[in-house]
């Protein structure tokens, strides 16, 4: 980090960090605020060099891509560097190349050099996240005049190149929440904000709507044309006054509601907030109290559900806690996978006749699909089953009344499907294929109808679409909370865990041993794997360790 800034010729000063944790709503002493803009900078100052006197092109260039993290006056030092002509017309919030090792400078023309960069991912205007599956090699062109005998860029690519440590340092990862179709659900999308403008960034984003990944998928209760009255968010005294157009005031109730919740949820981490104000034209917008707030992480049981020993349920210390009813009829059809709904009132069972949803009282046990070869289902927030072989043109989903359709997955003919698993707002689906090149994992949102009891009918353009490094063979893929999906891949008997953030950054989960299935939990730290002999392996550090207990199978919580 050091050797990185001293490179960039930048200074840094470390501002001083609030204390504690904010959340919407906490209590505890207030902090006093002010107005949010979008030259606010985050954690770090950056104080970039200005030009230097008689530098030649490249040191120029060389400054001007130093300046890049240095945002103060909408970017007023790096714009130093360009010609009188240009500065004004430069937009480097159009985007962020996150570079690799990568850097190189050519000199092409007598006023022109080359700027070559391996981009391991990119950030787009609206904060988007897409990383590579490998670095790109990017070669921008800059050209130059001389202004007062000093060398002066005449022209540059919009937007701004940084290196992976210092985008961690400038940017911030922020969560923004929709609705799911039934408004019961919030729904996340992970962005990338410039530092000190999260507050003035989600708000935007947010009334700009839905994400094209997530349109069709999810919804948002702001009314169209919804905008924010001012450039600012003000602050003052942990409050968040968001001025909103006249546009809002056609929103229900209902909506009114869902809009606060949507603000709260989203702007949660935004240190100086703990809670949030709607107004309009400076007004009170009137929001009343009604129907319970919507969670934005979902908490399951930390208790695995098993099957073992013929029995069925959450695993204690001593025994297994059963389900009742639903235990005893799952037990019955001689499981060997399964996806248990939130109320632990049915549930999707693999056995050897095939996918069955199992539920207590009279509806009893429905075989759905008696096809060869499928795979451990799925159970979406709306009662369907999810069901499907290797085969990866298609997946089978069953409504309540066992009507089947067949949603198209338009995967690659020479790959294989070899685990899904629908998200627990019911909004996603992640796929994890071997495919031509290894192991894949593909996550993509679910479009449904609402006039046919919100049945899927199309999945949307992948907003994960990435091969899963350091196996050869696909095992499993798992929903580990609302925003990160974990995989296990092996190469021989050597298994490795993977940890995606959906719309953001992978990292390395470590070698569980040899192992069959990965279970979600709350978080990565209460990941569980199915080792090959039977064996619960539990998150253990940075690695993983035998928890001493035999099972059958774990099954997946709703």
């Amino acid at each position: 980090m050091r050797e990185s800034l001293a490179r960039a010729g930048a200074a840094v000063i470390l501002l001083a960090a609030l204390a504690g944790c904010a959340g919407i709503p906490t209590t505890g002493g207030v902090v006093e605020g002010r107005a949010l803009t979008e030259t606010d900078s985050g954690d770090f100052d950056f104080f970039p060099l200005a030009p230097a006197v008689g530098a030649d092109q490249e040191d120029i260039l060389r400054g001007f891509v130093a300046a890049f993290t240095g945002s103060a006056g909408d970017y007023a030092r790096a714009r130093e560097f360009l010609s009188s002509d240009f500065a004004d017309e430069w937009s480097p919030r159009a985007g962020v190349t996150v570079r690799g090792a990568l850097e190189r400078y050519s000199q092409v023309a007598p006023d022109t050099i080359e700027y070559i960069v391996d981009a391991d991912a990119t950030v787009d205007a609206s904060g988007a996240y897409q990383r590579n599956d490998t670095p790109v090699q990017r070669t921008l062109l800059y050209q130059f005049v001389q202004e007062g005998g000093e060398w002066r860029i005449s022209l540059a690519p919009d937007g701004i190149v940084l290196s992976d440590g210092l985008f961690r340092s400038v940017f911030d990862q922020q969560v923004l929440y929709f609705l799911d179709p039934t408004s019961q659900h919030l729904v996340p999308d992970l962005r990338y904000f410039l530092g000190g403008t999260a507050a003035l960034r989600i708000v935007s984003s947010l009334l700009a709507g839905p994400p094209p990944w997530l349109q069709g998928a999810v919804r948002t209760a702001f009314p169209d044309g919804t905008q924010l009255s001012s450039p600012t968010i003000d602050v003052e005294s942990g409050t968040a006054t968001v001025d909103l157009s006249a546009d809002a005031l056609v929103a229900s109730q209902t909506d009114r509601r869902l809009m606060q919740q949507q603000l709260d949820a989203s702007l949660v981490t935004v240190t100086t907030i703990r809670r949030v104000a709607i107004t309009v034209a400076g007004s009170p917008l009137a929001v009343q109290e009604g129907e319970a707030t919507l969670v934005a992480e979902p908490a399951v049981d930390s208790r695995p559900i098993v099957f073992a020993d013929g029995e069925f349920g959450y695993l204690g210390a001593s025994s297994i806690s059963t389900f009742g009813q639903l235990s005893s009829r799952v037990v019955d059809t001689a499981p060997t996978a399964a996806t248990v709904s939130d109320t632990q009132s049915a549930a999707a069972v693999l056995s050897p006749a095939g996918v069955s949803i199992v539920r207590t009282g009279d509806a009893g046990v429905v075989l759905l699909d008696d096809r060869p070869s499928l795979l451990p289902p799925s159970l979406d927030e709306y009662d369907f089953v999810w069901s499907a072989t290797s085969a990866p043109e298609s997946v089978t989903v069953f409504g309540a009344d066992g009507s089947p359709s067949s949603l198209p997955t338009g995967f690659p003919s020479d790959s294989l499907v070899r685990s899904f698993e629908v998200s627990r707002d019911g909004a996603r689906v992640a796929f994890l294929l071997d495919a031509v090149g290894g192991p894949r994992l593909v996550v993509r949102a679910i479009v449904r109808d609402a006039n046919r009891g919100q049945v899927p009918v199309s999945l949307g353009t992948p907003v994960v679409d990435t091969t899963v490094r350091g196996g050869s063979t696909a095992i499993d893929a798992t929903w580990v909370d609302n925003t990160r999906v974990a995989t296990l891949s092996t190469s021989g008997e050597v298994a490795t865990a993977t940890l995606f953030e959906v719309g953001g950054e992978i990292s390395d989960l470590g070698r569980p041993g040899p192992a069959l299935a990965v279970v979600g939990g709350n978080g990565p730290t209460d990941l569980r794997a199915l080792g090959a002999d039977g064996t619960i392996l539990g998150r253990s550090g940075n690695g993983w360790a035998d928890q001493n207990e035999r099972v059958t199978f774990l099954a997946t919580q709703r």
